[in-house]
Formats: C-alpha cells, structure tokens, sequence
C-alpha cells in the first residue's frame, strides 16, 4: 500500500524533475519509508480489528440462546 502509494507520487514528481531527484533524493527515500511503515500500520490495524471481531462473534454464537 505505502509503496504503490510513494511509487504513483515520484511518477508524478518525475515530469517536473530528473530521474535521480524524483526517485533517489533522501527526502523521497524518507518519504517512502514513512509511506511503507503507514501502509503497514494500516493494514496490520486492520487484520487485527477483523480478527478481534471474528473471535468475539464465535464467542458470543456459544451463548445464544438458540444454542443452549
């Protein structure tokens, strides 16, 4: 996610400035590592928030009454 993100923005900033300025400037490598870890972030975030709901559900369907 942070990666397809920080690569569509350079492809961008590649009409406006050379190659190396686009892609290999430290800014832009630093900015791609914040993008990555966000991505990261983001998508372990959510993985987690699903997983947390699925085990409440089946935690929660073993006290229906329609079980018991």
């Amino acid at each position: 996610m942070g990666l397809i993100t920080s690569s569509c923005i350079a492809v961008f900033d590649v009409f406006e400035m050379p190659f190396k300025d686009a892609f290999l400037s430290k800014e832009k490598l630093l900015r791609t590592l914040y993008f990555i870890l966000a991505g990261i972030f983001i998508v372990g975030y959510s993985n987690w928030t699903k997983k947390v709901k699925r085990e409440n559900n089946t935690e929660l369907s073993h006290d229906n009454a329609v079980n018991k």
